[in-house]
């Protein structure tokens, strides 16, 4: 009689109370306590996250993908049949997939209830693609959407591909548009920045692409950062060597272009530093961020973005969480080398390894939904 009568009173839990509770769950726990009865389903907010997800690698043959989720520091599996698929991109909490024969889908944030996905022309839809190798799993190199498919019917795709060109598909079009480029270079990143697809290429010049503007496959210089920069700060050792690994481009959570590049140690095991620039295209000046304050950024082998942070998250302010891969020549036809994520503390140069892999690069999954 007492459990029945606790029952009971489980479930007259004033709802604002059970809202406040629901607030402090990640969406896997929050579908556990919709389960529990009626009126915790009806007072639970809706389904959301505030915290980036990290999908980790594939493992061959498996329907259950793995995330790891940073609010709860938990890994949590999820049953998609519908990812099984030979490369992975994220962007705005989608995540583009192209299979082993290169067709490319859309799938709406693979942690919702809901799946949502949406075709786009497959690789021989790209132009002046004529033969495109079974083993190059690296066609397509970055996937970004001006907005998402499920608030904007307007959204366009940008990726960049083959040889390092962009390249611009529309809802209701059957093929793909290459974007001229005023330069012979390879793209090393690109965003969508303020109504516009903003690129970095291999000589560290910004290019814009106004999609809807009266020249929108065609990109332009509008920035070209400086060959010299100041001395770094946080060096480990002192006179070691470094090189440029990888450079991103990311909108800070106050609005301006941020231009970051990843160092790593020459012979090192796991050794990486970052340097944050901030570009103003309008005066062509550019600045050190030494403290991204309540900020911090998240970068990855495609989907890259900021967070503002608060006490309520489990993530440390002024850090950049960052994907990588380490290759050997053993490892690069084994199985493709070590993968991880870490945290660069931005304030001391110091760095955390905090989650380890194999095969394919971690993906970060956009908070959006």
């Amino acid at each position: 009689m007492a459990s029945t009568s606790m029952a009971r009173n489980w479930a007259e839990l004033p709802p604002e109370l059970l809202q406040l509770c629901s607030q402090r769950l990640c969406p896997k726990n929050l579908s556990a306590f919709r389960a529990v009865c009626r009126s915790w389903q009806s007072a639970a907010l809706k389904e959301r996250s505030d915290v980036p997800w990290l999908m980790l690698t594939d493992k061959k043959g498996m329907l259950w993908r793995e995330f790891f989720c940073l609010s709860c520091q938990q890994v949590h599996k999820k049953f998609l049949p519908e990812m099984m698929a030979n490369g992975y991109f994220s962007s705005r909490g989608w995540v583009l997939m192209t299979s082993r024969d290169w067709e490319f889908r859309m799938l709406k944030t693979p942690m919702s209830r809901y799946s949502h996905i949406i075709k786009l022309p497959n690789w021989n839809k790209f132009p002046n693609i004529e033969d495109l190798p079974f083993f190059d799993v690296e066609f397509v190199r970055k996937f970004v959407l001006s907005d998402s498919p499920t608030t904007s019917p307007d959204y366009k795709v940008m990726v960049i591909y083959d040889n390092g060109q962009l390249g611009l598909w529309k809802p209701g079009e059957e093929e793909w548009t290459a974007v001229d480029s005023p330069t012979d270079e390879k793209n090393y990143d690109v965003i969508y920045y303020k109504g516009s697809f903003v690129a970095v290429d291999f000589e560290n010049r910004i290019l814009r692409c106004d999609v809807d503007g009266p020249t929108p496959f065609e990109a332009r210089v509008v920035f070209q950062m400086p060959q010299r920069l100041p001395e770094f700060k946080h060096e480990y050792p002192p006179g070691s060597l470094w090189y440029v690994n990888q450079v991103y481009l990311v909108q800070s959570t106050t609005g301006s272009l941020l231009f970051v590049s990843l160092q790593e140690q020459v012979a090192s095991t796991i050794t990486f530093r970052f340097r944050v620039l901030e570009i103003d295209l309008d005066t062509q000046m550019c600045t050190e961020v030494e403290n991204l304050e309540n900020t911090s950024l998240f970068l990855g082998h495609n989907s890259s973005f900021s967070l503002e942070v608060d006490e309520d998250h489990l993530i440390k302010p002024n850090c950049i969480y960052f994907t990588y891969v380490r290759l050997s020549s053993s490892q690069f036809f084994e199985d493709g080398g070590d993968t991880g994520m870490g945290i660069y503390h931005l304030k001391d140069g110091m760095v955390e390894l905090h989650v380890e892999g194999k095969s394919s690069p971690l993906l970060w999954i956009e908070p959006c939904f």
